[in-house]
């Protein structure tokens, strides 16, 4: 069948399968009449049918009808039909999902057959009883009772309870991670479905091994398997459940191939179906399915439609798995529209739902450790009374045998042997309690210490799972800020050096020093973070320490301004220009402390000074001290001590009228202390501030000798952009003009294969976040000369909006050579480019 044409034929195969399923009430109708005029054995075997048939529609009158049908059982002491209406109530039980009591009542069937010696109904009790461990995460007690079902099918040699354990069996091993056992399992159960004619099972065989192709993306291999069992399914005298999860697998499969419309078209007809037949399951999840491909292909309103549609559905339904990860999709839905507060809010959502699962998980397996319990004192006590009644009847004939042989002797000794026989017995009742107390306490101390277990390690995956997703919004948000900002910095720069005019020239700097007074802000975030987890790695890169006083100062301008405050700085005229340290963390401290001094100071001055106490000239070494002085409202001897702690502000009241979310301090202390200094503070309540710290610097005497020397020569290269942003590639393009470099540009990691594999380029400056090819992707290619790339040992330097330590490394890891962030800095990228 070709896949052009398989569209045509879903929708007239939907219109035949509707109108079949609506002519199927009919004798549903007539057997329900003939009820009322039937009794006994009949009646039972007929309710027993009627179960079965509104089991997946209406669970609730299955359930009905399998109770009517196993009082009627027990009132006629018919053992057989009583296992089979258990059987009944147990499923009705597992499709309304009240998985613990349909594992009750199975296990109740499961007696009564094992009872009466019914070898078909072990196995399909052990399947049923396998297939709901499953479905509460417990699968070494599934793949016990598949084997069970599937070994007692063999001996009775039927070939369609064998190919059904063989599926059963396989869908534990995929749940184990252990595909290639699933494999082998489920192409045994195909070749004996063909072999014998087994549609029912056949479908299955083929869904089970496209799932396994599908979950390794070899999404072909799936297509084909899906495609045969849905050409079986649209047989005439095919017998089975309705089509609607082979299309939803289908639109999966094209929707994990780019082919999006194609995918909607599945996810359409399987939606029709579903509905018609009333499949809430199938339709939570078809409609979570739609809403990601619309989220995929940038329709974001319908992604949102259609994903809340399938949010209210699946609540209703109480189906917390598929909540949970529309949930998810809409959190991502709303920060892609960058409607943080919304993305927020169901994210918070989204982490409620996992406690909920985790507390969900938790019950049901204490329910089955308790029914377990409960099963195997039952067994006991029922074996306890059998050995009682056989002790009883052995003990009543040898006394007699003893009588008749003995009654010749003394009565004495009768007496004698009476005695110590029964103290004997008296013994070891006595020995078999303290036994069974002991075993019993024993059992219970190991069943509490597995339970402890059990919970720490789920509650530290959960912690590990938040902790990812913590840092995985915040590097999106990270990189959706710094985008634009480095648009705006780098624009700034491009019209600051042809600007004639000195007073646009110095707004201009001030809006870029504003920009980059932006970016330490939300770098307060990212640095507290990196530093909770213990990823913050200082850098120790030559810098300018008069320009980064100046730029820092400069951005503040406007805020003191405003305030009539008279902001100052003073540099020692002794200190070195050029230094080695790590210039990001000193620019975030001086941040935040000049702009606290500004905040906490309605009017006045603040004073910023750095001067050299003493220089280490064997070492090439400076000592730098650094005082921020302000005269606004001081800080109490008390509140010292509490500054430097994490989310600490002086008061509520101060909290309120001056903001923030007293991180600065918090990251001031641990970047003066990582880089071997420390930080204090002398103030009085209502005298003013001042905020003092000393770090030793290594000299970087060579900075202006190879500057000239790169002046003397300046390479000439042509080089690749690969960039997706239109406005951030016009700004490197025009640095890289400036820099007297020429440059093509290629809007996404696969058109820069391409550009590569038909022109020769010196080096690519690669962007990490891009659509259809990321960075990280398209190196790997590079490396790997995918493509007949030219030369795949191009210099590969990342230029990336990025700023977390975890993309660096994924960088680094995939080939890259540099790694910059975003806002570029033009001297780095320059020193960068020479180095080539």
């Amino acid at each position: 069948m070709k896949i052009n044409k398989l569209p045509f034929y879903l929708s007239v195969f939907t219109a035949c399968l509707i109108f079949a399923l609506k002519s199927v009430s009919a004798p549903i109708d007539s057997l329900e009449a003939k009820l009322l005029t039937t009794s006994g054995i009949e009646k039972i075997d007929l309710l027993i049918s009627l179960s079965n048939s509104y089991l997946n529609q209406h669970p609730q009158r299955s359930l009905e009808l399998a109770n009517e049908a196993l009082e009627l059982s027990l009132t006629l002491q018919d053992h057989k039909r009583e296992a089979t209406s258990l059987y009944c109530i147990a499923d009705a039980n597992r499709v309304k999902g009240d998985n613990i009591k349909a594992l009750d009542f199975h296990f109740q069937a499961l007696k009564l057959f094992d009872q009466s010696d019914d070898k078909e109904g072990i196995a399909k009790s052990a399947n049923s009883i396998g297939r709901i461990y499953r479905f509460l995460g417990n699968y070494p007690l599934a793949l016990d009772y598949h084997h069970k079902a599937l070994y007692i099918y063999y001996n009775l040699e039927n070939e369609q309870g064998i190919s059904s354990s063989l599926i059963n069996v396989g869908v534990v091993y995929r749940n184990l991670g252990k595909p290639d056992l699933a494999l082998e399992n489920y192409m045994k159960a195909l070749n004996k479905s063909r072999e014998n004619n087994d549609l029912k099972n056949l479908t299955s065989a083929l869904i089970s091994i496209g799932n396994v192709y599908w979950y390794d993306n070899e999404n072909n291999k799936a297509l084909t398997f899906y495609e045969e069992a849905l050409s079986i399914v649209q047989q005439d005298d095919f017998e089975g459940e309705h089509p609607g999860g082979i299309l939803n697998n289908i639109g999966n499969v094209q929707r994990q191939l780019g082919n999006f419309s194609e995918a909607l078209n599945y996810y359409n007809q399987s939606l029709n179906i579903s509905r018609e037949i009333g499949d809430k399951n199938l339709i939570a999840i078809t409609l979570k399915n739609i809403g990601i491909s619309y989220k995929e292909t940038g329709k974001l309103s319908q992604a949102i439609q259609f994903l809340n549609e399938g949010k209210e559905l699946a609540q209703q339904i109480h189906l917390l798995r598929i909540q949970r990860e529309t949930l998810d999709q809409l959190s991502q839905t709303y920060t892609l529209l960058a409607d943080y507060k919304k993305a927020l809010e169901y994210y918070i959502e989204y982490s409620k739902l996992n406690d909920s699962l985790f507390d969900e998980e938790t019950s049901n397996k204490i329910s089955v450790l308790q029914l377990q319990h409960e099963l195997k004192e039952k067994e006991q006590q029922d074996t306890i009374v059998e050995k009682d009644v056989e002790l009883k009847s052995t003990k009543e004939k040898n006394l007699r045998n003893f009588i008749i042989f003995i009654s010749l002797l003394a009565i004495s000794l009768i007496v004698i042997l009476w005695n110590r026989y029964k103290l004997k017995i008296k013994k070891n009742n006595e020995l078999r309690l303290l036994n069974a107390d002991l075993e019993r306490r024993v059992e219970e101390r190991t069943k509490r210490f597995r339970e402890e277990n059990e919970h720490r390690r789920i509650a530290q995956e959960q912690a590990e799972l938040a902790n990812e997703t913590k840092n995985r919004f915040l590097a999106t948000i990270s990189h959706e800020v710094r985008t634009p900002i480095n648009a705006i910095i780098g624009f700034c720069d491009l019209t600051i050096d042809s600007e004639s005019d000195e007073d646009h020239k110095l707004n201009l700097k001030r809006v870029k020093d504003s920009s980059e007074h932006l970016l330490a802000l939300i770098k307060d975030i990212l640095d507290y973070s990196q530093i909770e987890c213990g990823k913050m790695e200082l850098k120790n890169e030559s810098f300018n320490i008069h320009k980064i006083i100046e730029s820092v100062v400069n951005a503040y301008y406007l805020d003191a301004s405003s305030k009539e405050i008279n902001l100052s700085y003073e540099l020692g005229g002794n200190i070195p220009k050029f230094m080695f340290g790590d210039p990001d963390a000193i620019r975030q401290v001086l941040y935040n402390l000049i702009g606290n001094a500004i905040k906490f100071t309605d009017k006045g001055d603040v004073e910023v000074a750095v001067i050299m106490e003493e220089p280490l000239l064997e070492k090439d070494q400076v000592k730098l001290h650094f005082s921020i002085k302000d005269s606004g409202i001081g800080i109490s001897k008390l509140k010292q001590k509490l500054i430097f702690m994490d989310f600490t502000q002086i008061d509520t009241t101060e909290s309120r009228k001056y903001g923030g979310v007293g991180l600065g301090l918090t990251i001031c202390k641990y970047f003066v202390e990582q880089m071997g200094g420390k930080i204090s503070v002398k103030s009085e309540k209502g005298q003013g501030s001042e905020f003092e710290f000393t770090l030793v610097f290594k000299v970087d005497k060579n900075k202006s000798v190879k500057k000239e020397i790169k002046n003397e020569a300046p390479k000439q290269l042509h080089l690749l952009v690969a960039e997706d942003n239109m406005l951030n590639s016009q700004v490197v393009s025009a640095f890289l003009k400036r820099l007297g470099h020429t440059s093509k540009i290629a809007g996404n990691g696969k058109i820069a294969l391409e550009l590569l594999a038909k022109e020769d380029f010196d080096a690519v400056l690669m962007d990490i976040e891009m659509p259809e090819m990321d960075g990280i992707e398209a190196t790997e290619a590079i490396r790997n000369g995918d493509e007949n790339v030219r030369n795949p040992k191009i210099p590969v330097i990342a230029l990336t909006a990025h700023a977390l330590k975890d993309y660096e490394e994924k960088s680094y890891k995939a080939g890259m050579d540099s790694y910059l962030t975003k806002p570029i800095d033009i001297d780095k990228l320059s020193e960068v480019l020479q180095s080539i």
